[in-house]
């Protein structure tokens, strides 16, 4: 009995000594630097965002965060990289809605929903549509009617094949039942200077990219794919408004992490994310580019890539894109 009754305590205390090591370890994260994967080149806005909380991870937590730009592939070079990264917490994904988009075309090896964890939303990105300022369309109803009566006669432009903007132009063609083509560009700069020049009387891109052009009378800004007019521009309708009630490409920006990623750590980073985006200092630089700050839970975060996910896989199949 006496035998028993030390082996119960010698137990009792290395659970308890095990579950006090667990906790200095969940409290010391992050003891070493933390690599930060950006699925984009430099000097965009995934880059821009990614540096941003990069600054607000390193300061708040006590290690370096190190920016990593991991560009091509539509995402797919960097994701791929940090989904075969050890579920440690040292190596982090930065992206975009791409994700899913270049999924939804593309069909990679990997998995968004099953091979990433969803750690926190940064931000949304405003997507418009545009028309070089000769054409004669001055709303999207007008140019839903001059596609209507020239089936195939306009075309559109994109920052690339798979790219929310690229999509978003699909979703428009399968709402109106029109049929613009759709022109793909190596980046959302060479689709804007042919929407300047006419060389493609229209366009889908970021707001923050047009913006310029716009005022400048180069390109004139018809509406934005968000699901409400943004404060900041009341005077800008959304497609929706066209009559097309639910339309909504309003790309999300986050951080995730490799699958079975400790909860402890995902707690953590979560907090910090979801802090920092609230505070003035961050969000006043996530709005300078042209973003809407936003924050969310792990569980809100995942369940919005796995719906954004399944919304555009069923673009691609209604209106039949093929990755060019």
């Amino acid at each position: 009995m006496h035998l028993i009754h030390s082996r119960f305590v010698v137990s009792i205390a290395a659970a308890f000594l095990g579950a006090i090591a667990s906790g200095a370890l969940a409290q010391a994260y992050p003891a070493r630097p933390v690599r930060l994967v950006v699925a984009a080149p430099p000097g965009g806005g995934t880059d821009a965002m990614g540096r941003v909380m990069a600054q607000r991870l390193s300061e708040r937590l006590g290690q370096p965060f190190v920016v990593e730009n991991r560009g091509g592939g539509g995402g797919s070079v960097g994701t791929d990289a940090v989904v075969k990264a050890p579920p440690d917490g040292y190596t982090l994904l930065m992206t975009n809605d791409q994700l899913i988009t270049y999924q939804a075309i593309s069909k990679p090896a990997y998995d968004a929903v099953r091979d990433l964890t969803a750690v926190g939303l940064i931000g949304r990105a405003v997507v418009v549509v545009g028309v070089n300022a000769s054409f004669p369309a001055k709303s999207v109803s007008d140019l839903v009617a001059l596609a209507r009566a020239e089936p195939g006669k306009y075309s559109y432009s994109s920052c690339g094949s798979g790219t929310p903007v690229h999509l978003a132009g699909e979703l428009l063609n399968l709402a109106a039942h029109i049929n613009l083509t759709h022109i793909p560009y190596r980046g959302c700069g060479p689709a804007l200077v042919d929407g300047v020049s006419g060389q493609v009387p229209v366009l889908f891109n970021m707001l923050g990219n047009v913006l310029p052009f716009d005022k400048s009378g180069k390109i004139r800004l018809l509406a934005i794919a968000a699901p409400h007019r943004l404060p900041a521009f009341p005077a800008i309708p959304t497609i929706a408004e066209a009559g097309f009630p639910g339309f909504e490409a309003f790309p999300w920006y986050g951080i995730f992490a490799p699958a079975a990623l400790p909860g402890d750590i995902l707690a953590r980073l979560n907090a910090e994310i979801s802090t920092g985006v609230a505070t003035p200092e961050v969000a006043d630089r996530i709005r300078a580019m042209q973003f809407e700050p936003q924050a969310a839970g792990p569980e809100k975060f995942a369940e919005m890539v796995r719906v954004d996910l399944a919304r555009w896989m069923r673009v691609v199949r209604d209106a039949k894109v093929k990755a060019d």
